[in-house]
């Protein structure tokens, strides 16, 4: 995710407006040519910030924009631009109330260790971030209490770029924030997993739906049952997962969803609503192999 700072001081100018602007008012106000104001518009359009009503540019009533007008009206006096721009969202999009190492942050965001240090000196330098440190290792993590809006329009931001992701004839099943669960009729050009996945890790399933995640990844045995007991619907597929995690109780051991508390249950013999009995389990366990069904 990349806004420019240019793209960020027009969004101020829409939204500070509060009726619709003229591109050629946009051009004078940036000082920057025709053809980069046409960029400029149709980037914050797929970013769901702005829409054309007639020849005029207007705030979009979708989710990102509507937490970028409360973000402006909260923090008018602060340097957006420089809070925005580049790779910053991506960066506060993994910012939270828990501690993290910088090179932690640039794990997990794909960016170099010296741009995320370089962009955490300015966010700390406005209280957007606090730092602490254990030993010689600095921690940082995010200021919810004076800067909820930022994190409200960064979250907004990057699920509405997620969900574009999703095929127009598919059914989303959940987004997790940087990518989506979706089953589908037809095949598609993404990542397998959730029961559709099972066929690669000894469970083979003859089902109608396929299960995929965008975007595409490597995905682990922890990730494709996590995705699995988010797709379960009804006994049958609660039954499947729990064969899934019996053929895989190692590398799934350490798994935290709030179905798994539940599956332990069934497996020590308790009956639980939505849920195969033991007996069930073990009919179907045979049939994979499968000799312990204990949690």
């Amino acid at each position: 995710m990349h806004l420019s700072e240019n793209e960020i001081r027009a969004l101020i100018i829409i939204t500070r407006s509060g009726e619709p602007v003229h591109p050629s008012d946009l051009q004078k106000e940036l000082g920057i040519l025709k053809g980069s104001v046409s960029r400029i518009i149709t980037g914050l359009q797929d970013k769901g910030l702005v829409e054309r009503a007639g020849g005029e540019i207007v705030l979009a009533g979708k989710p990102p924009a509507e937490a970028f007008k409360r973000l402006y009206y909260s923090h008018r006096a602060s340097p957006l631009q420089e809070i925005l721009s580049g790779r910053r969202v991506e960066l506060l999009s993994r910012l939270d109330s828990s501690q993290k190492s910088l090179e932690a942050l640039a794990r997990e965001t794909g960016i170099s260790s010296d741009t995320v240090y370089y962009y955490l000196q300015d966010l700390r330098s406005l209280g957007i971030v606090s730092r602490s440190k254990q030993g010689k290792a600095y921690f940082y993590s995010f200021n919810y209490i004076t800067w909820k809006d930022l994190k409200d329009f960064v979250a907004a931001l990057m699920e509405f770029q997620v969900l574009r992701l999703v095929p127009r004839e598919a059914l989303l099943i959940r987004s997790y924030g940087d990518s989506v669960l979706f089953k589908s009729l037809r095949p598609q050009d993404a990542t397998p997993t959730s029961f559709t996945a099972y066929k690669d890790h000894g469970i083979e399933l003859g089902l109608r739906d396929n299960y995929y995640t965008l975007p595409k990844r490597d995905l682990s045995l922890g990730e494709i049952f996590i995705h699995s007991l988010d797709s379960a619907e009804g006994i049958s597929q609660r039954l499947y997962c729990i064969l899934f995690y019996l053929k895989n109780k190692e590398a799934l051991k350490k798994v935290l969803h709030p179905m798994i508390e539940s599956i332990r249950a069934v497996l020590r013999g308790e009956h639980i609503k939505g849920y195969p009995t033991v007996e069930e389990i073990e009919e179907q366990a045979e049939l994979y192999g499968i000799q312990d069904i204990e949690a």
